[in-house]
């Protein structure tokens, strides 16, 4: 399946730049369908790996209405791009971030407009580097129960993490300034569970009440140990 979907991309760019473009996408064991958005970003992406150089592009983000704005206060990032990742639906660019110092992570599709290449040259790949270890650890939404609809009640912040797991259509209602209720379709697994808790409180489980019982003992149990 990934290997289908990932020849179905290559089809949609210019077949000499076809080759090149294979070199730096990794499709992870769990893409679901293709993302028809974004090729021209692809494209600038892909000359700035084979070149070895910078690239320079601002990023954006969602308000409680969905509203998208730019982050960073309008300031573009400086990446040193490394691969491409097509996972799930949406491509991923993996690379080093100046202003941040360390190895980041962008949504293409959250990416402003098409990046600058710039003429510094791209700092090297860590020697330990290695994007299939990196899309293992990657979280894993679904899992082997049947979905069904949580209802939960988050802060602003997270409103990124719910876009970014279910779409821009995912179902939301502001409460307030500051927080938005959301209605999900989730499984209700040990690993939904555990994505919740890591929000530290920033998203909280308000219904069915079969499911906040289950993660309310889940809880109590950890406390236990």
């Amino acid at each position: 399946m990934v290997k289908a979907q990932r020849i179905q991309l290559l089809t949609l760019v210019p077949r000499h730049s076809a080759v090149k473009l294979r070199r730096h996408i990794y499709a992870s064991d769990r893409v679901k369908s293709d993302n028809e958005r974004g090729y021209y970003i692809v494209d600038a992406i892909n000359e700035a790996i084979d070149a070895k150089r910078k690239i320079s592009f601002c990023y954006t983000d969602y308000d409680i209405n969905k509203n998208r704005h730019l982050t960073n206060e309008g300031i573009p990032y400086t990446v040193s791009p490394y691969t491409l990742m097509w996972d799930g639906d949406y491509y991923y660019l993996r690379g080093y971030c100046d202003e941040r110092q360390a190895m980041r992570t962008f949504r293409l599709d959250r990416i402003a407009k098409q990046p600058d290449i710039l003429r510094d040259p791209a700092v090297p790949k860590p020697e330990d580097y290695s994007i299939a270890e990196y899309s293992k650890s990657v979280f894993r939404m679904y899992d082997t129960d049947e979905p069904q609809e949580v209802t939960l009640l988050c802060k602003e912040s997270v409103m990124k993490v719910l876009i970014d797991n279910f779409g821009l259509d995912v179902d939301t209602t502001p409460v307030d300034e500051d927080h938005f209720q959301a209605k999900v379709m989730v499984c209700t697994s040990p690993t939904f569970y555990r994505w919740v808790f890591g929000f530290y409180g920033s998203m909280k489980i308000i219904g069915p009440e079969a499911v906040v019982k289950t993660y309310h003992e889940m809880a109590k149990a950890a406390l236990d140990m």
